[in-house]
């Protein structure tokens, strides 16, 4: 997928390195609740190396092989092609539950927001319906994002994580 200023192409292994520079900032975990790899064996982090992160996505190669779930790799569009973050879907049904995290250093600039509209735009253009985040109440970024998006708060919280949902 590609937008104005991003690529977004399927996670894997090539970004290993991005995924670290990430996962080693303790606010992008902040909200993440706990990771856990493939073999459901607990992930700490933040990240202390790439091995820490290399699982993460070794977790999510599994989920696209098995099929209920996907992640892209943010990139810069420019030359440079960095790493900016990920996002994807941790369903992929009618109600596809999406879910994104960034580098801290590009937080601001309406990356993510820009990622996440071509993402729906795929699920919506795959069959889903409907769009839904858990997102932690503190999170205020997160939540931003959402109602820019044009989700909306449901009363419904799943692991103190309040839902946001949108009709597509």
């Amino acid at each position: 997928l590609t937008t104005n200023r991003l690529r977004l192409e399927p996670l894997s292994m090539d970004h290993s390195e991005g995924m670290f520079r990430m996962w080693q900032h303790s606010a992008v975990q902040e909200f993440s609740g706990p990771a856990e790899d493939k073999d459901r064996i607990k992930i700490n982090m933040p990240a202390s190396s790439t091995d820490d992160s290399d699982r993460l996505i070794g977790f999510w190669l599994k989920a696209a092989r098995d099929g209920w779930g996907f992640r892209w790799a943010i990139l810069s569009g420019d030359s440079e092609n960095e790493f900016v973050g990920h996002i994807g879907f941790n369903s992929l049904t009618q109600c596809a539950e999406i879910a994104y995290h960034m580098n801290p250093d590009f937080w601001g600039k309406g990356i993510m927001t820009e990622a996440a509209l071509a993402a729906i735009a795929w699920r919506r253009d795959q069959g889903a319906n409907e769009i839904e985040a858990f997102i932690d109440p503190q999170n205020d970024h997160s939540i931003a994002l959402a109602l820019r998006l044009g989700m909306t708060a449901t009363e419904e919280f799943s692991e103190g994580a309040r839902r946001y949902q949108m009709s597509l």
